[in-house]
């Protein structure tokens, strides 16, 4: 979960070098808004703003390509929650053969994206907030799934008029949905059933290995990051794309030694991409984050637990009533879950996502990606994640749609 520091931005940068030259993509400089409607499907972009004063945006795709008639069967409503650092982007930035939002659009489903806090299109000023402020960064996992979640969703019910919710998260994305169901198990009844890409609860086994140097500096670097008040991962866009060719020397030896730096920060096979959506995958993979979101991160893959944010023993003292902050109640999570995982996953490892699975009461289905080297990002960005991940989640939705 912890990729896309700004620390290591520029290596990020040497990406599009070691796969070669892409061709333009009319979408690299577009943002959410002008990809969906580049692709030929209507949107509107929707502001909601959180019981604690953040303002977030929501992309929504209300039908697919074309006049909306009779032929469409009104499947319900969709939110698709992206991952850690990501932004609605990484559901659209695949193009509209690939893209799950627009897959989903095109069968008849009400397509809802929103960003957390934080992201470059949650970054609003209001009465409340300035993210010119120190203060406003200061927010980890718990605030995305206690506030920004439960927002979101009673904002869709009440401008759609439905009752419940589909939710399809990825990653991050997961976690958020767990981390309201424990501190807000009231939204059970919002939830028509919930899809998981790559779970994160619990990453103790995680094999990512920027997660794995940031988990061994952790106390020595939290401290430093502290003492000079960083706050915040920038967000990066049309950045990383054009950077490239001034870092990497287009050697074998260089290319190779980039490319397994970078499949260990990414979680992504380089060859797995479409060459064509690169630059658009570049410009939108970092979209930026608050600090303690991305040491919360940490801090769960140290602990092996899933549990709130560690402030440190003193002021976990007055925050929780004990010097450990509290686990979070995966058993309160009472409506159906589906899980999609992979082998090659090295972040969402088996062993984690077979300990989540063990502790959710309503899991309906289990499925293993039926592909040997697919992995973390692949979920959302794989050049084949139409058949491999797209088809049978809406396999599993069609059960359930209302």
């Amino acid at each position: 979960m912890p990729r896309n520091l700004s620390l290591i931005v520029l290596v990020l940068a040497l990406y599009k070098e070691v796969i070669g030259d892409s061709k333009d993509n009319p979408e690299e400089f577009l943002d959410v808004s002008g990809m969906i409607v580049y692709n030929g499907y209507p949107t509107q972009t929707h502001t909601v703003v959180t019981e604690d004063g953040y303002a977030l945006t929501v992309h929504r795709i209300p039908h697919g390509r074309g006049k909306r008639n009779s032929t469409y069967c009104d499947k319900g409503v969709v939110l698709l929650q992206h991952g850690i650092s990501g932004s609605s982007a990484s559901w659209v930035y695949t193009g509209k053969d690939n893209a799950l939002s627009y897959m989903l659009a095109d069968q008849g489903y009400d397509v809802w994206l929103p960003n957390v806090r934080g992201n470059e299109y949650s970054t609003m000023h209001t009465p409340q907030r300035d993210p010119r402020t120190k203060e406003f960064w200061n927010f980890s996992l718990d605030e995305g799934g206690v506030y920004d979640l439960p927002a979101v969703i009673d904002y869709i019910l009440k401008k759609t008029g439905k009752e419940k919710i589909i939710y399809v998260g990825h990653s991050m994305g997961t976690t958020l949905f767990y981390i309201m169901m424990s501190q807000r198990p009231e939204y059970n009844q919002k939830i028509t059933v919930m899809i998981s890409l790559a779970p994160i609860a619990y990453t103790s086994h995680s094999k990512n290995a920027l997660g794995n140097v940031l988990g061994y500096l952790y106390d020595p670097l939290s401290k430093l990051l502290n003492l000079i008040g960083f706050t915040h991962i920038i967000a990066t866009p049309h950045v990383l794309s054009k950077i490239g060719p001034l870092l990497c020397i287009e050697t074998p030896v260089i290319s190779y030694i980039c490319q397994k730096f970078l499949i260990s920060v990414m979680e992504t096979d380089l060859h797995s991409l479409n060459q064509t959506f690169i630059p658009v995958y570049l410009n939108n993979v970092n979209a930026g984050a608050s600090y303690m979101q991305l040491m919360h991160c940490v801090q769960l893959s140290n602990s092996g637990r899933f549990c709130q944010y560690d402030y440190g023993k003193s002021e976990n003292l007055i925050r929780y009533n004990s010097t450990q902050p509290p686990s979070y109640n995966i058993s309160e999570t009472k409506v159906p879950v589906a899980i999609l995982h992979s082998d090659g996953d090295n972040v969402a490892d088996v062993t984690d996502v077979m300990k989540l699975y063990n502790e959710l009461p309503n899991v309906i289905k289990l499925q293993k990606v039926e592909s040997k080297d697919f992995k973390h990002e692949d979920f959302i960005a794989h050049k084949d994640v139409a058949t491999l991940v797209n088809k049978p989640v809406i396999d599993i939705l069609h059960l359930y749609c209302t």
